[in-house]
């Protein structure tokens, strides 16, 4: 019996013990995790999926200059092969035969002679360097392939700024429908507090059934209003998982004061931010391109220059070895082509890089006229935000008070909830519209930032 007890003893520990393991590793890997827009924006940089894709782009521009680095080095390739002959090949031919001469005439007959051509196995090796010696085309595909990097690198930095400018508006959006699902609760529970307080006055017999009634229909009139206050929250909070690269499993919580702000007149020279621009500064790269290509097209009427050097060796036996009936070739030779007459085609070919150059400069004037109009236009959207917001924040003071007012008007009974609820109703549009307004207002902020290079 003691055994027995010893045994189950050991058992409901050995349980405990795997209960409370597994409860520790559900409890680390569900989680919540606190986020404000700065630590946001630090776990998008580093587990966004998008600016994972943007990463591997510049890794793969990378490999461009090592292509064109190798039109420039030697290229060296070795071939090495082995032939089965199944049957014999001869030569035929005719010959005197001086053995059978005729005594009488002494004419000396003619006889078919054969003699064998090869041997059963058949071996051969080639090593063969090869090297551009002058080609102007080539030095140029390198130079385009270094400018074509610089292109595609400031474009990604472009997408990730971009990337992440969404990424602090979703933030923001977020933080916006977190505060009005706080306000949609807070109306609720008020309208379900004057509804359990206008049933006991009913039932004290203080107010009418009619009033009962409009505390009711007023207090489930926000339930649903409440619920999908809360599932538009949610499903951002969703959103900003994906962006932000985090365990669905994990639970976020967003800490960001939505009512402050800051607002200052802009002091940035349209020209100087401009040319600050990354989307500018690819247009511009590009343009650079252009040029190296027109000129890379003019060095196709260019000769060039090249050297072939070579050994091969070869070996035929009627056995397996590679050491009999040697013969090796060890050579080199310069090769100089110079173009004459292509039909037009190389002509055509200058013409059209001469039309792409004319392009990208006529390009890069309409985005400079372009971007100048966006930086005046989010210029007058910010101070027009801003004074929108006073507006709003004096709107929602004024609704404030009389919401104050109309509740200790209520409780003396000198005000229907018909006109409670609509007073109500004010003060809680009026609130949204203010944290509305800021929001708008921030994430302008953050288009103008980015259209004046402030990243």
């Amino acid at each position: 019996m003691k055994l027995i007890n010893v045994h189950n003893l050991l058992l409901k520990g050995f349980l405990l013990f795997i209960i409370g393991f597994i409860s520790e590793v559900s409890y680390a890997q569900d989680k919540t995790i606190t986020f404000d827009l700065e630590t946001f924006v630090l776990a998008v940089k580093e587990n966004n999926l998008q600016l994972k894709i943007v990463k591997n782009n510049n890794s793969m521009a990378a490999l461009s200059i090592k292509e064109a680095i190798a039109a420039l080095l030697p290229q060296i390739n070795g071939q090495a092969g082995a032939k089965r002959n199944f049957n014999k090949q001869y030569i035929f031919f005719e010959s005197p035969d001086f053995a059978n001469i005729d005594p009488v005439t002494g004419e000396v007959p003619v006889s078919m002679q054969r003699f064998k051509t090869n041997f059963n196995n058949d071996f051969q090796a080639h090593l063969l360097l090869q090297q551009n010696l002058f080609s102007l085309k080539s030095i140029y595909d390198l130079k385009s392939a270094r400018q074509y990097y610089s292109i595609e690198k400031l474009q990604n930095t472009n997408r990730e700024t971009a990337i992440i400018a969404e990424a602090k508006k979703a933030f923001l959006q977020t933080v916006l429908m977190q505060k009005v699902y706080e306000i949609s609760k807070i109306s609720e529970d008020i309208a379900k507090n004057n509804y359990t307080d206008a049933k006991n006055k009913y039932e004290n017999r203080l107010i009418s059934e009619l009033e009962l009634l409009q505390a009711k229909i007023r207090w489930e009139e926000e339930v649903p209003k409440l619920l999908q206050a809360e599932r538009n929250y949610l499903t951002l909070l969703g959103n900003l998982k994906i962006i932000a690269g985090i365990n669905p499993d994990d639970s976020i919580e967003l800490y960001h004061d939505l009512s402050v702000y800051q607002y200052s007149k802009p002091g940035t020279s349209t020209k100087d931010a401009i040319s600050s621009r990354l989307d500018y500064r690819a247009l511009e790269a590009n343009t650079q391109l252009q040029q190296l290509n027109m000129k890379n097209k003019q060095f196709e009427y260019y000769p060039t220059l090249t050297i072939d050097a070579g050994y091969s060796y070869f070996s035929s036996s009627d056995e397996w070895t590679i050491t009999e009936n040697q013969n090796k070739l060890l050579y080199t030779s310069a090769t100089l082509s110079i173009p004459v007459f292509s039909g037009g085609y190389r002509k055509s070919q200058l013409s059209k890089a001469k039309i792409l150059l004319n392009n990208a400069m006529l390009e890069k004037q309409e985005a400079q006229l372009s971007m100048a109009i966006e930086i005046e236009n989010l210029e007058m959207k910010l101070a027009e935000e801003y004074k929108t917001i006073q507006v709003a924040k004096s709107i929602q003071q004024t609704a404030k008070k009389a919401y104050n007012i109309a509740v200790e008007t209520a409780k003396s009974g000198l005000i229907s909830q018909l006109d409670l609820r609509k007073i109500s109703n004010d003060y809680k549009r009026a609130e949204i519209n203010m944290y509305h307004t800021i929001y708008n207002f921030k994430c302008t902020q953050i288009e103008y930032n980015n259209a004046i290079a402030n990243y």
